[in-house]
């Protein structure tokens, strides 16, 4: 097919042809040369006269065929193909419009790339503003009449506003330097019931999550301080927005290590990530009151102090190798149809010693714990496993406790994806304390990726969740022996903006 071009330039230029050529012919044949009677050119002349005819001849031929083909092409051009193509043409150029922003009166710039943004058109300071809000209705059944605290109802159920943050991130003076702000408000955000109790944090308590500064030196090395989740398991360094469940595992809400304050060092490769952190400490959340810091208090809240006397020292560091995909699948706990085989393969490890400072007791206090994680994604189907392990010497004596936690999912259709999860704990103290055996399945609905998503699952505790192992932010109450199976149904809604 001949491209579209001026037909009007052609169509006049083949037009203008003929005329030139017989000017060139009355200039040739009036020439001097005739005029003086050089008759030996007048052979010269007439093969000039019929060459010229010929060319005028070739002129008219191509116009008739420019002619067909014009009208041909304007026929044709908008076929079904074409109309895709200029639709997609059409997508493109106003997706990249919206990435690109819009200049303000002072020069500064404004637009969506993924979140709303104020950046200046140097590009040397941006303002990134993410928002986060889920809303669920929970149900609760406990076989029994009688929980931890004494005769309760069976049935409970209600609505709630589990989280509503937001976010402030960005770079200063270079892209290398970046910070990040979060503030939340809801039950998810007094960190855990043993630090919400001590501390009077209410649920509608505005909570500073996390605030940090970032630098990267390049080749691949950063250093961040400030306050922020300590590099430990991976089911609570994955964001609460990027969960597979409508909430964490309750291995995960009695043994995570939670937020500190201090300095991290992190090497981000190709294929290995390796961060250490030095911190004022882990909020132990052990039992839900807090096995190792329950004596003293925690010890990393986001209102302590500098010369609070509780941690002598604290180190946690975590380690993850990709042995397939890319670092960008594991930033959720689920696997999107279509993407490539990804497996990641994580160990981390935390270690402090803690001062008491209440009479008549110890005055140092130890605390290890460890954890080890498998990540694979198969392109629309997920698993992931993982087993962690404490061991506190702290103000309750001493105390082991292991956990583990299993679950995968499985697209059935492009937006619908079904979910299971099973997990097993159990302790070893001077105490007598249950294990704990539950299991979660359910699904999620995809909207519009994590942006906009529906979740709906069913947990049965099998064991009894005593208040060794249950978590009101899960939707478990703490039941009395004799209280099980409790049953869990929650649905969310969450929006990300």
């Amino acid at each position: 097919m001949i491209p579209a071009m001026d037909s009007g330039w052609m169509d006049g230029t083949c037009r203008a042809t003929a005329p030139l050529a017989l000017v060139l012919a009355a200039v040739l044949s009036a020439s001097p040369g005739a005029a003086l009677g050089q008759t030996d050119d007048e052979p010269s002349l007439r093969e000039l006269k019929e060459h010229v005819d010929r060319l005028e001849q070739e002129n008219t031929k191509l116009h008739t065929r420019l002619s067909e083909l014009e009208a041909k092409e304007s026929g044709q051009w908008l076929t079904e193909e074409r109309a895709r193509e200029i639709r997609t043409l059409v997508s493109d150029v106003l997706a990249d419009s919206d990435e690109r922003a819009s200049y303000l009166q002072d020069g500064a710039m404004a637009g969506w790339s993924d979140h709303f943004f104020l950046a200046s058109p140097d590009g040397r300071f941006k303002l990134q503003l993410e928002g986060q809000l889920q809303f669920r209705w929970i149900y609760n059944y406990l076989d029994s009449n009688f929980a931890a605290q004494g005769p309760v109802d069976k049935h409970v159920h209600g609505f709630e506003n589990t989280r509503t943050r937001l976010t402030f991130r960005g770079h200063v003076f270079n892209r290398d330097m970046q910070y990040l702000v979060r503030f939340g408000v809801g039950r998810g955000d007094a960190f855990t019931p043993a630090t919400a109790a001590m501390f009077a944090v209410k649920d509608s308590s505005v909570v500073l999550r996390d605030a940090w500064i970032r630098y990267n030196f390049g080749n691949d090395w950063s250093i961040r301080a400030g306050q922020f989740k300590l590099p430990y398991n991976r089911e609570e360094l994955v964001p609460s927005s990027h969960q597979l469940l409508v909430e964490r595992s309750l291995v995960n809400e009695n043994m995570n290590l939670s937020r500190g304050q201090g300095v991290e060092l992190t090497y981000a490769g190709e294929t290995n990530k390796l961060s250490v952190m030095l911190s004022d400490g882990a909020i132990d959340n052990l039992g839900g009151f807090g096995s190792v810091v329950g004596a003293q208090g925690p010890s990393a809240l986001p209102f302590t102090v500098a010369l609070n006397a509780d941690v002598e020292w604290a180190i946690t560091g975590r380690y993850e190798m990709l042995l397939a995909g890319d670092w960008r699948q594991f930033a959720d706990l689920t696997s999107q149809p279509g993407e490539a085989f990804g497996a990641m393969l994580g160990l981390a490890g935390h270690a402090q010693q803690l001062e008491s400072g209440r009479p008549g007791q110890r005055s140092e206090h130890e605390y290890y714990t460890g954890t080890i994680d498998l990540s694979l994604e198969f392109g629309g189907a997920s698993l992931f496993g993982a087993f962690m392990y404490a061991y506190a010497d702290g103000g309750f004596g001493i105390t082991t406790v292991y956990g583990g936690v299993m679950q995968g999912s499985v697209y059935f259709a492009p937006k619908l994806e079904g979910f299971l999860r099973f997990e097993y704990g159990w302790w070893s103290a001077d105490f007598q304390a249950p294990s704990l055996t539950a299991f979660t399945f359910g699904t999620n609905y995809y909207l519009d990726g994590h942006d906009l998503k529906w979740t709906t699952d069913l947990s049965v505790g099998v064991s009894v969740i005593e208040s060794f192992w249950d978590s009101e932010l899960a939707g478990f109450r703490a039941g009395a022996r004799g209280s099980e199976p409790q049953v869990v149904f929650r649905t969310q809604f969450q929006l990300l903006f």
